[in-house]
């Protein structure tokens, strides 16, 4: 059976040792760096019979390794620039950092788009 792009994604990350996870699936507190995977939707673009599936990238990093969220998340985005491009493309949308008190870690997040053909169209 053919990957999923989010496997070809969690693939890709692993690749380079960054730990992946799906959403709700990682507990405890943050003690390094990781991943969560997120497909974020869907939309229909234009009046084509294509759509753009959306895959969101959270990154945390540990409380007390803040200045290292911006490096991180450079790092992400180059992996994805080069492992995965022309299937995912960035969409400019990106969240401002934030304090997750719950895993006690700093989080950033940025979306892409995978465009596919909508059969149901």
């Amino acid at each position: 059976m053919e990957k999923t792009v989010w496997e070809l994604c969690a693939d890709a990350l692993k690749t380079h040792n960054i730990d992946v996870y799906p959403p709700a699936n990682k507990t405890g507190e943050c003690k390094r760096e990781y991943v969560v995977l997120k497909k974020d939707g869907a939309a229909q673009v234009g009046e084509y019979s294509s759509q753009s599936n959306y895959y969101t990238f959270m990154m945390y990093v540990p409380k007390a390794m803040y200045t290292q969220l911006e490096r991180f998340k450079k790092i992400v985005t180059d992996i994805i620039s080069t492992d995965l491009y022309p299937m995912l493309m960035p969409t400019g949308q990106e969240t401002p950092d934030f304090y997750d008190d719950s895993v006690k870690a700093h989080m950033v997040s940025v979306t892409y788009r995978n465009s596919v053909r909508n059969n149901h169209l």
